[in-house]
């Protein structure tokens, strides 16, 4: 995850969009504005330009995060770029060859939702919650038989008086 450069005047809102775009590369979503169909509109010249002035990249940076398009097998979500996700980075007309931005995603749209839903299924989800919750109660209850058999040999059956 990449969380660097945050300073405490921040706007939370961009904050948020950071945390949940970084999040989505941990859970195994991929740059939709380096889908083949929105590269293909950058001009590379400017965009290099641009990411150098307001980010500081140089240009391999730029070829790494913006130029180098996804091979299309490797995708698995939706068939066209989605450029409202929040994966998607917000490229300006005066970067696109067409002049039409690439508005990015502020926050986690359908689209994101829907993918997360298909690589991470809510019954998978819920088997593995509904084995871990299994397991501990068997942990506490091997835990708990432990220790009375510990207190029970320790204590000897003489001294007890029936309840």
């Amino acid at each position: 995850m990449n969380l660097e450069g945050f300073v405490a005047s921040t706007p939370l809102r961009e904050y948020k969009r950071v945390v949940r775009h970084e999040t989505g590369h941990t859970l195994g979503c991929e740059h939709e504005h380096m889908r083949r169909e929105i590269v293909e509109r950058i001009d590379h010249e400017k965009a290099y330009a641009y990411f150098k002035k307001y980010d500081n990249w140089s240009r391999k940076d730029v070829d790494l995060q913006v130029l180098t398009p996804i091979e299309e097998v490797s995708l698995i979500g939706t068939a066209h770029a989605d450029i409202t996700s929040i994966m998607c980075y917000d490229l300006p007309a005066s970067i696109m060859k067409d002049g039409k931005a690439v508005t990015g995603g502020m926050d986690i749209n359908a689209s994101d939702g829907a993918f997360m839903g298909k690589i991470y299924p809510k019954r998978a989800a819920a088997e593995n919650v509904a084995r871990a919750r299994t397991t501990a109660k068997a942990s506490k209850t091997r835990r708990a038989s432990k220790r009375g058999s510990s207190r029970d040999e320790a204590e000897g059956s003489e001294g007890r008086t029936p309840p």
